[in-house]
């Protein structure tokens, strides 16, 4: 069975802006690209209009089709296999991932942390931690760049020259390594295990023991994955302030980064910096 790269989208350009990420991924993996929209039930209209016209589902499913299928041929240029899908949901986030619980071949689920169209359509902001906290399956999150959209004509994948993956020796490491080291092979990026140094308040000896602890356990990593890939590994710490890393990253050396870390790690600070950054971040499962 062909797995399911799943692309939760608004009608916004905002929210289209995970489309190149997600296409990398499915073209990868070898997945279907399914492009979803979710809709209010027909007796739950989400307009606040005073007045709203006795077809307005069967034009919203209409609205949606042709939208959908319009993404889907400028993906199929690519050479993925698209499919669009719509549901019916009050609340886009337990709809999304009700989807993704009901087809077992569902690897993936991308969205971009907000996006709202001019008709008010479906605000992906407000769903993205929902979808975080209850996801079936892993996550791809954007925080789009204001805005900015897609050029007109084919959707073509995101490349990336550095893949960022945190590491604090945590259990599952070696699972976000082996997916890590699969997308930079496949794009042709170098690899980057970074650390958070302990704590300031640490006695200094202490601090320095366990900072050489970190150290070491970077370079085995490293060292493990350069052996079995090939692939340039490099190691960091993020002096504390892994925003202001991963910006400097992004700024100084203008790097096409992607963020691949576990779902338990940290969640609710990567989802902050999710709204100060434009990295994509992978959260395996």
């Amino acid at each position: 069975m062909q797995s399911q790269v799943i692309v939760a989208l608004d009608g916004s350009t905002e929210a289209e802006a995970i489309l190149p990420h997600a296409l990398f991924i499915a073209l990868q993996t070898q997945s279907v690209l399914t492009l979803l929209r979710v809709i209010m039930p027909p007796d739950e209209p989400g307009y606040g209009a005073q007045y709203i016209p006795d077809d307005w589902y069967a034009g919203e499913v209409s609205w949606t089709k042709n939208y959908l299928a319009g993404l889907a041929t400028r993906l199929q240029g690519q050479g993925a296999r698209v499919h669009i899908q719509h549901v019916e949901g009050t609340f886009a986030g337990a709809a999304i991932n009700s989807y993704a619980e009901q087809h077992a071949d569902v690897q993936l689920i991308a969205l971009a942390t907000h996006g709202r169209s001019a008709g008010g359509r479906l605000l992906l902001g407000s769903v993205a931690g929902d979808v975080l906290a209850s996801a079936p399956t892993s996550l791809l999150l954007l925080h789009p760049p204001k805005d900015r959209q897609l050029p007109p004509g084919p959707i073509t994948q995101a490349s990336y020259q550095t893949i960022v993956v945190p590491l604090d020796g945590m259990v599952g490491s070696e699972r976000v390594l082996q997916q890590a080291s699969r997308l930079a092979l496949a794009s042709h990026a170098s690899v980057l295990l970074v650390a958070d140094p302990p704590p300031p308040l640490l006695e200094q000896q202490v601090r320095a023991q366990e900072e050489m602890k970190e150290a070491d356990f970077l370079a085995d990593q490293a060292e493990q994955v350069r052996s079995s890939t090939g692939l340039t590994v490099q190691t960091a710490f993020t002096e504390g302030d892994p925003e202001a890393f991963i910006e400097r990253l992004q700024g100084q050396y203008r790097q096409h980064l992607l963020i691949v870390t576990l779902r338990q790690q940290a969640e609710h600070k990567v989802m902050s910096f999710l709204h100060q950054s434009t990295v994509p971040v992978l959260f395996v499962a």
